[in-house]
C-alpha cells in the first residue's frame, strides 16, 4: 500500500497530468451509455445520481441529457476544474466522507474507481448512507483473479504490464460476501463490456498491436460469453456489480481498507 501522502497527491494532480487525453477522448462512451441504461431500467423516473470518481465529467454530461441530477466527487482539481467549466455539478473531494445529507440519492456509480481507493469499504457504507430506501449502486472495475492470472502468463514474455491490478483486486466472489454486509441486495455481478477502444493510447511499434489485439480479443470473448448467458460466470477482465440499498448494514461491518 502506498503512502497516504504520495496516493492523495498522484490522484490530485498526477493523474489528470498523465491521463487527460484519456479522460476527455471518447474511448469509454459505451462504458457510461450502458451504466446509465442499466439504471434507467430499474430507475424510470430519473433522480440524483453521485458518481465517485467523476474526472472530467462524462458521465455527469450523459447524466443531464438524459433527466439525471449529476453529481460528482473527484480529488483531481484539474478534472473537476474541467467538468465545471462545462456547468457541471462537481466538487475536488475525497471520497468519503460525502457533504450530503442522509438518503438523498437515487444512484451512486463507482466506474473504475473502487480498486484505487484505500478503503473501499468505507466508501461503500457511504454511499448506501445517502442511498435513499431501493436506491442503486452501479460498480464496475477490474476482474482481479483473471488480473493476477494474466499477469503471471505474461509475466513469461515480459509483457506483464498490459494486466493492471490497482491497490485491490475484486472478485465476484468478494461482492457476493461483502455487499450484503453492507446493506445491499445483489442484483447481478457479470462480466462487463469492454470499453470501445484501449484507453490510454497508443505506444507505437509491436506493442500496440499487441494492445489491439487484446482488445479486439476482449471484446469478442465478451460477446461470447454475453450471447451463452456466462457473462454472469464473470470470467472477463472487466467485472461490472449491480445492487440496490438493501436493510441497514449487520453489526460489526466496518471499513478494511487499513
Amino acid at each position: 500500500m502506498p503512502p497516504q501522502a504520495e496516493r492523495i497527491a498522484w490522484y490530485r494532480e498526477q493523474y489528470w497530468e498523465y491521463f487527460r487525453d484519456e479522460q476527455l477522448g471518447s474511448s469509454r462512451d459505451n462504458v457510461h451509455t450502458h451504466a446509465l441504461a442499466w439504471l434507467h431500467r430499474l430507475a424510470p423516473q430519473p433522480g440524483t445520481l453521485v458518481d465517485v470518481g467523476c474526472g472530467s465529467g462524462h458521465l455527469l454530461a450523459l447524466c443531464r441529457k438524459q433527466g439525471w441530477k449529476g453529481i460528482g466527487f473527484d480529488p483531481s482539481r484539474s478534472a473537476v476544474a474541467y467538468a465545471q467549466a462545462m456547468g457541471l455539478e462537481a466538487y475536488a473531494e475525497p471520497w468519503p466522507p460525502c457533504p450530503l445529507a442522509n438518503e438523498t440519492a437515487e444512484a451512486v456509480t463507482f466506474i473504475n474507481v473502487l480498486d484505487h481507493l484505500r478503503d473501499p469499504f468505507s466508501a461503500l457504507q457511504e454511499a448506501w448512507r445517502i442511498l435513499r430506501p431501493g436506491g442503486l449502486l452501479y460498480i464496475r472495475v477490474l476482474n482481479g483473479p483473471v488480473q493476477s492470472r494474466l499477469k503471471r502468463l505474461l509475466s513469461a514474455v515480459r509483457l506483464d504490464h498490459l494486466a493492471v491490478i490497482h491497490l485491490f483486486g475484486f472478485s465476484r466472489a468478494a461482492f457476493q460476501y461483502h455487499l450484503p454486509r453492507f446493506g445491499f441486495d445483489i442484483i447481478t455481478v457479470r462480466s462487463a463490456p469492454p470499453s470501445q477502444r484501449y484507453e490510454y493510447g497508443q505506444s507505437g511499434g509491436w506493442t500496440s498491436v499487441l494492445r489491439s489485439s487484446l482488445k479486439m480479443t476482449d471484446r469478442l470473448v465478451y460477446r461470447v460469453l454475453a450471447g451463452l448467458g456466462l457473462d454472469r460466470r464473470a470470467w472477463g477482465l472487466t467485472i461490472e456489480v449491480m445492487a440496490k440499498k438493501g436493510r441497514p448494514p449487520t453489526s460489526g461491518s466496518h471499513g478494511g481498507g487499513d
